[in-house]
């Protein structure tokens, strides 16, 4: 009877010492999940993810602005960074691929514990990462252009972008076919979410504006020649020829175009904003084509009065300076992103987290960016107006401001 008392005993206080070192166990975890939760700042530096096209198609793009972004950052932590806290960048390269975005999206996230992403740069690569981002709660500045990239809104709680929306682009467009009497148009697509959003947005702005497309064509990004596509718009001798493309393909019409000894309006997009457009297609070729754009080219050309004009100058003189090279719209989209997420963090005083960030940037009011004059609202994760886009022409190998 003794031997059994003993034996019961005995595995009692063994089930004693297991259940505590479970509960133990359970509470430690239970601590350490608490702490992942609420830990989202790294004191000695805020931890910004910069998800790019450094290399394949768009890296025309990605490369010069992660450059803007670098330099942003440089010149904020030597001037004592936000606080004293500097501003800490982990960049990859996503290889202008939507599967490998989202791959980058999630290692940023998980992996490094970023306060906040910056990126895709083009709208495929954007649209890959926007359901897990909005799942993980963390906000992501996108530098692609396709509307669908911020709306609708209340799906895209945690998305917000800095290149003008297609939408007020396209009312841009449209107003100047209209005062330049172009009724009927040709439309060129690139074969992807950013041709495809172009196309649908720019078809019922044009029904508003008396516009008829006559012809549509889609091109793939890779491609080599736009010869056939053109040939075809050619026989429909449209009043206008309207490209929703970027470098490569975009250069690579509007050099075909001039091969075929066409003198249709030709007109592009924002997307064909990179300073290697003109190179692309050629001098000659480019002459005289029209482009709907920001004003970081034709900086020079604008009245003193303009709100942008210091901002921008400043931009230019020091991106030329430390990258011996010119800028593009495209890389001051970049820049804004950054100067977007570093204004929330401000805003967010002590209390920086991912969600203070994303709350903040709703608040965010007036301020003066490369690509416009921004003011967000939680309706509006994007806050530009037509006004913000400037009609230019190349002359004399030189983008112009259209008056």
């Amino acid at each position: 009877m003794k031997k059994i008392l003993r034996s019961v005993l005995s595995i009692s206080l063994v089930l004693s010492l297991v259940t505590g070192l479970m509960a133990c166990s359970q509470t430690n975890t239970q601590e350490s999940n608490t702490e992942q939760a609420t830990s989202t700042v790294n004191l000695d530096a805020y931890k910004i993810g910069v998800n790019l096209e450094l290399t394949g198609s768009a890296s025309v793009w990605g490369l010069p602005q992660k450059n803007a972004i670098e330099m942003y950052v440089k010149q904020l932590n030597e001037n004592g960074g936000i606080n004293g806290i500097p501003i800490e960048l982990v960049i990859y390269d996503n290889e202008s691929n939507e599967t490998q975005s989202l791959v980058v999206s999630k290692k940023l996230v998980e992996q490094d514990q970023v306060l906040a992403v910056i990126g895709g740069g083009t709208t495929p690569t954007t649209m890959a990462s926007i359901p897990y981002m909005n799942k993980q709660g963390v906000p992501l500045v996108s530098v692609g252009s396709g509307d669908e990239i911020v709306l609708p809104v209340e799906e895209r709680k945690w998305i917000f972008k800095t290149p003008s929306n297609n939408q007020d682009i396209s009312v841009k467009i449209a107003e100047f076919l209209q005062n330049q009497e172009k009724k009927d148009i040709a439309f060129i697509a690139l074969n992807n979410a950013y041709g495809d959003s172009g196309l649908s947005v720019f078809r019922e702005v044009a029904a508003d504006y008396d516009i008829n497309i006559v012809s549509v064509e889609k091109v793939g990004l890779g491609d080599k020649d736009a010869k056939p596509q053109l040939t075809r718009i050619k026989s429909e001798n449209p009043d206008a020829i309207l490209v929703w493309a970027i470098p490569p393909a975009a250069s690579i019409i509007n050099r075909n175009y001039w091969e075929l000894n066409m003198h249709n309006m030709l007109v592009f997009s924002a997307g064909a904003g990179a300073n290697a457009f003109i190179e692309l297609a050629g001098k000659e070729a480019a002459e005289e084509t029209y482009i709907a754009s920001g004003k970081v080219w034709v900086i020079d050309q604008l009245s003193d009065d303009d709100p942008q004009k210091t901002f921008i100058k400043n931009y230019v003189s020091n991106y030329e300076s430390l990258y011996n090279d010119g800028v593009s719209p495209i890389d001051g989209m970049a820049y804004d992103a950054i100067h977007l997420i570093v204004k929330a963090i401000e805003l967010s005083g002590d209390e920086v987290s991912r969600e203070s960030i994303r709350n903040n940037l709703e608040k965010i009011q007036d301020l003066v960016g490369i690509t416009g004059v921004f003011n967000l609202s939680p309706d509006n994760h994007q806050g530009l107006t037509p006004k913000d886009v400037e009609i230019l022409q190349v002359q004399n190998g030189e983008w112009t401001l259209v008056k």
